[in-house]
């Protein structure tokens, strides 16, 4: 449908004008969920209070959804085989810690692993590699 329509729909369904940023794909997902959610499809008993929960934890200290590098929080593992050989990246608030050594990018994990450049979210999993995508 033309970007106006959408837009039009989306208006009316939610009740307000959709701000003028809001780009194609954000307006049909959204436009989407609150037509699920009107005919009685929206979030689950299950998903409703998840996210009860999430909003509360979010008041009572909003530093706690803080991310480190790459979006990630301080902590999460990131595993890769390859060529037979498993290689463990831990996320930390200042970078990526590899084999005993900080580095402050994936990609440059990526490259010393295989020697050659790469996107290190592509490498390790964390994005789909897109046509003629090569590195950073």
């Amino acid at each position: 449908m033309p970007l106006e329509e959408l837009r039009r729909r989306w208006s009316e369904a939610w009740g307000i004008k959709p701000h003028a940023r809001i780009g194609r794909l954000m307006l049909e997902k959204s436009l989407d969920f609150k037509l699920r959610e009107t005919s009685g499809a929206g979030l689950s008993a299950e998903q409703q209070k998840r996210l009860a929960y999430l909003a509360a934890a979010y008041k009572r200290d909003p530093k706690s959804f803080e991310q480190g590098p790459a979006g990630l929080k301080p902590g999460v593992k990131l595993l890769r085989t390859y060529n037979g050989q498993q290689h463990v990246v831990v996320v930390k608030p200042d970078g990526f810690e590899y084999q005993s050594k900080l580095y402050t990018s994936l990609s440059q994990i990526a490259s010393d692993i295989t020697g050659t450049r790469w996107n290190g979210r592509v490498f390790f999993g964390l994005k789909r590699k897109e046509a003629n995508e090569i590195g950073d």
